[in-house]
Order: C-alpha cells, then sequence, then structure tokens
C-alpha cells in the first residue's frame, strides 16, 4: 500500500509568494490556457499548435509525462507551451490569479474507481469554486471523460456554480485538438461524454 505522502504534489504552493507573471513568462498578453491531467500530452500540443496565439499550460501527476512534454518544447521550440508536474488541487490556486484563464480543460480525469479512494476525484465542490474564480468572464470550461457516471457528478457539481453556464452535452470534441485517451476511445468505438461551460460576467 502506498504511503498518503506519495500522494503529495511535487510542488508546494507555499513556495510562490504569488501567481506568477504568465505574461513574462511568455513574453506576451496572450489568452491563457489550462489543460488538467495532460497524460501524454497529445492534447496539449495539438491545442498549441491549432492556437499559436494563445499560451497553454498542462498540469499532470506523473512525472514521465511532464518530462517527456518538457524534452519536446525543448527540442521543437514551442514557446506557448508550459508543462508542470503537480497536484492540481494545490498547484491551480497557487499558479494562477483570479480571472485569469481563459479555457480549462478537464481531459479524461481519473474516475478512481474504489469507493475509498472517490474522495480524490479531483472534482469536489472546493475545486469547483477553485475553477469558477480562476476563469475569466466569458472564459469557457471543457470536460470530456468516458466514465457515463463521473459525467453525471461532474456536470452536476458544475452546473450547480452560479457563476458558471452549462452550454449543455457536446456530441463532438469543439477543441481542435485530441488527447491520447481520447484518440483511443474512437478507435475502439468506447462512447464519449463531453460538456462545455461558460463563467458569466458578473453582475453590477
Amino acid at each position: 500500500m502506498k504511503h498518503e505522502l506519495e500522494y503529495q504534489p511535487a510542488i508546494f504552493p507555499s513556495i510562490f509568494p504569488s501567481a506568477p507573471n504568465w505574461q513574462a513568462y511568455f513574453g506576451n498578453d496572450h489568452p491563457l490556457e489550462l489543460e488538467l491531467g495532460m497524460g501524454r500530452s497529445h492534447f496539449l500540443f495539438e491545442r498549441a499548435a491549432s492556437m499559436p496565439a494563445h499560451n497553454i499550460v498542462g498540469i499532470e501527476w506523473k512525472q514521465r509525462w511532464v518530462e517527456q512534454a518538457n524534452r519536446k518544447i525543448v527540442r521543437e521550440s514551442i514557446n506557448n507551451v508550459c508543462a508542470l508536474h503537480g497536484n492540481a488541487w494545490l498547484l491551480l490556486p497557487a499558479l494562477f490569479a483570479p480571472n485569469t484563464l481563459s479555457n480549462i480543460v478537464l481531459n479524461f480525469p481519473d474516475p478512481w474507481w474504489k469507493k475509498k479512494h472517490q474522495k480524490r476525484r479531483i472534482v469536489n465542490d472546493v475545486f469547483v469554486n477553485i475553477l469558477a474564480s480562476r476563469l475569466a468572464p466569458q472564459g469557457t470550461l471543457f470536460l470530456q471523460t468516458d466514465v457515463g457516471p463521473l459525467f453525471e457528478e461532474y456536470t452536476g457539481r458544475l452546473k450547480a456554480h452560479p457563476d458558471l453556464k452549462y452550454d449543455g452535452p457536446l456530441l463532438h470534441n469543439p477543441m481542435n485538438a485530441q488527447s491520447h485517451r481520447e484518440k483511443k476511445c474512437e478507435s475502439v468505438g468506447i462512447p464519449i461524454y463531453r460538456a462545455l461551460l461558460t463563467k458569466e460576467m458578473a453582475t453590477s
């Protein structure tokens, strides 16, 4: 059995006195996007290639995929991608100021099948508040998974947030990029459930 400390992040928020200056990091003021659970980074790089005027940050818990992505960034001189290793629960509120993300993508989050592990599912009510707070007004949150019950649970939590408008389930991926899991599901005919939500403008 893994010790609980093994589930702690590689980067702790306490080392950041405030969110990084992403405009300085990327050298421009392009819209900033975030992919949570980038895995093998297929989506991350395809999205960056299709949206060269956007900066894309990916967060992944498995270090080997982050190292692989960073080697590709250097090898191919990709200047609008940043790949980070760590726990999204802690990194998201630490690294991104409120109202700064134009888009957040939740790509095939781990369903944590065992009942005793379900507390580790990434979208809980606390995290929904963080997601909504970091989205810019009119920013979007895109979710896709091949697990129907997980989709229902997550969309239920997201739709309940007063700042998020549910734009309904989607038949197709509108992002011009596909994750490794998405490609695999499509190749063998596994259904994929998708949803898009938009952060509504605050009313005075």
